[in-house]
């Protein structure tokens, strides 16, 4: 008898609590995992910045990055900092900051490396770089 007790209050405290926060998720926003997460092709970069960099050539590199998005091919754009995860022998997080871009395709990819964007960003941003790892990669 006690658990009944307790679990119908428990449970309507709970359904109360899923509801009352499930209510803020703006009508456009997908909730199709698939959709969110499968692009056709993903386009990696992981950049290593020169070490003179000031705080301001890093917020205008960031910048830089996220005007990358505007390119008619790139589909969603996610910049990143090395996680504070723990060390270990297969993880590399020497790096600054990881770029990646979702296209539709390679031909969406082809289009993105010459679109004027992505040309005004690595002239504007090139003398940054200490190192620039690329790896694409396809959907299965």
């Amino acid at each position: 008898m006690i658990y009944r007790t307790l679990l119908l209050p428990s449970a309507l405290i709970i359904a109360f609590f899923l509801t009352a926060c499930g209510g803020d998720q703006p009508e456009n926003q997908s909730t199709n995992m698939d959709e969110m997460t499968d692009p056709g092709l993903a386009h990696t970069v992981y950049f290593w910045l020169q070490d003179s960099l000031t705080q301001a050539d890093r917020a205008s590199f960031e910048e830089g990055v996220r005007s990358l998005e505007s390119s008619p091919s790139v589909r969603r754009l996610f910049l990143g900092k090395p996680a504070a995860t723990p060390s270990r022998g297969v993880v590399d997080n020497s790096f600054d900051y990881t770029l990646i871009l979702w296209f539709d395709d390679v031909a969406g990819h082809d289009a993105y490396q010459v679109s004027p964007v992505h040309l005004k960003f690595v002239e504007d941003h090139e003398a940054k770089f200490k190192e620039v790892r690329v790896y694409d990669h396809n959907s299965l």
